[in-house]
C-alpha cells in the first residue's frame, strides 16, 4: 500500500493545454470572443491596457490567488490617475479623490472577474483551477455622485468653443441623449424628417430608440444630413473622414478648457438632456423611456434633485406648534441690537 502510494505521488500529472496562459492571454480571448463589437469593448481595453497589462496582465493565471488579485486592485486605487501619461494630483485623504480611483479599480476588476468568468464557462482554465477571483469584493462605494450636468449658460459656452465638426457631435448627443458611440455609427437613413425622430440603436443594453426631436432637432437633423446619401454617417470629422473614439480627445478638452468648465466629459451632455427633459415634464418616468433605462430607480437617484419637492410641500402644510420664540432671540453669531 505504501509503495503503491508513493509510486502514485512520483507519477507526473498531465499539463492541461491551458496551465501555460497569462492573465493577458485570457484577457485577449475575453475581448475578441465575447466583446467584439459590443459598446463596452473599447473602454474596457483602455482600461486593461492602462492598468492590468503591464502588471498582473504578465502572470500566469495558474500562479494567481484571490490574494494577489486582491493587492492588485488595492493598489490600483491608491495611484495617481493620468492625463495624457502624466500623473494628475492626488491627494488620497480627499473623499472625492478617493471615490473615484476606487470607482475605476472596482471597474477594472469587474472585466477582470468577467473574463476569468467566461473562460472558466468556456473551458479556457485547467478544470482543477479553483474560481478565485470570485472571492475578491469591489470596495464599498456608497451612494453615486448625480452626474455632472450642464446649465443652460455652460451648454453655449461649450458648443461656442468647440470645433465645429465637434460641435454638431456635442449638438446632437443634446438634442437626443444619445451616447458618443450611438452618434459616432448613426448613418443618414436613420433620421426621419418627416416623423421628426432619430433611430439610436443602444449597443449597451440592445435596445433601440425612436427618439422624437424638437422643432429645433428637425431642423438640425435636416442641416446635417442634407446632400447625403442614406448610407452615410451623419457625423464625420472636419475632413469628411468617420470619427474614431481617440479623435475626440484633444478637441474636446480643449472646448472643455476654452468654455472654463469643470468635470465636464461627452456623457456630461447624456445627463443634461435627461435634466432638460425632466424639467420640462417633471415626469421621472418619461426620462427613464427616453433615456433607454430598464426601470425609473436609476433615474430617479439621479434626477430626483431636479422634482418638486414633495416632502417641503407637505411639511409647509403642517399646523403651528404655538411655539412663543420670543423677541430676544436672534441667529447665533448675530449681535442684537442696542439702544
Amino acid at each position: 500500500m505504501a509503495t503503491s502510494t508513493q509510486s502514485e505521488a512520483r507519477e507526473a500529472r498531465p499539463r492541461h493545454y491551458t496551465d501555460g496562459l497569462t492573465l493577458n492571454a485570457i484577457m485577449v480571448i475575453y475581448f475578441e470572443d465575447h466583446l467584439a463589437g459590443k459598446g463596452s469593448e473599447y473602454d474596457s481595453k483602455r482600461f486593461w491596457a492602462r492598468h492590468g497589462e503591464t502588471t498582473i496582465g504578465t502572470k500566469l493565471v495558474t500562479s494567481l490567488d484571490a490574494d494577489a488579485l486582491r493587492k492588485w486592485h488595492k493598489a490600483m486605487a491608491a495611484k495617481a490617475p493620468t492625463r495624457r501619461g502624466k500623473k494628475m494630483e492626488f491627494d488620497p485623504t480627499n473623499p472625492e479623490q478617493r471615490r473615484a480611483r476606487r470607482a475605476t479599480a472596482n471597474r477594472v476588476l469587474t472585466i477582470v472577474k468577467a473574463a476569468l468568468n467566461y473562460a472558466w464557462r468556456n473551458d479556457k482554465l485547467p478544470t482543477d483551477l479553483p474560481t478565485f477571483w470570485q472571492k475578491v469584493e469591489p470596495f464599498e462605494l456608497g451612494e453615486d455622485p448625480p452626474p455632472r450636468m450642464l446649465e443652460r449658460d455652460e451648454i453655449t459656452r461649450l458648443l461656442n468653443t468647440a470645433a465645429v465638426d465637434l460641435r454638431d457631435l456635442l449638438t446632437a448627443a443634446l438634442m437626443t441623449g444619445g451616447r458618443r458611440g450611438e452618434l459616432l455609427a448613426l448613418p443618414v437613413r436613420d433620421y426621419s424628417p418627416g416623423r421628426g425622430t432619430v433611430r439610436l440603436y443602444q449597443s449597451k443594453t440592445g435596445k433601440t430608440l425612436l427618439q422624437p426631436l424638437t422643432s429645433e432637432g428637425v431642423a438640425f437633423f435636416d442641416r446635417v444630413t442634407a446632400g447625403k446619401a442614406p448610407a452615410d454617417l451623419m457625423f464625420t470629422r472636419a475632413d469628411g473622414l468617420p470619427w474614431g473614439r481617440s479623435d475626440l480627445v484633444r478637441p474636446m478638452r480643449a472646448a472643455i478648457d476654452a468654455a472654463k468648465l469643470e468635470d465636464v466629459s461627452f456623457k456630461t451632455t447624456r445627463a443634461t438632456y435627461g435634466k432638460l427633459l425632466l424639467l420640462a415634464t417633471k415626469d421621472i418616468e418619461m426620462v427613464a423611456k427616453a433615456l433607454g433605462h430598464s426601470d425609473s430607480r436609476i433615474t430617479r437617484k439621479h434626477y430626483a434633485q431636479y422634482l418638486p419637492n414633495e416632502i417641503a410641500a407637505a411639511v409647509a402644510k403642517m399646523p403651528s406648534l404655538g411655539v412663543n420664540v420670543g423677541s430676544k432671540v436672534s441667529p447665533i453669531g448675530k449681535k442684537r441690537r442696542t439702544g
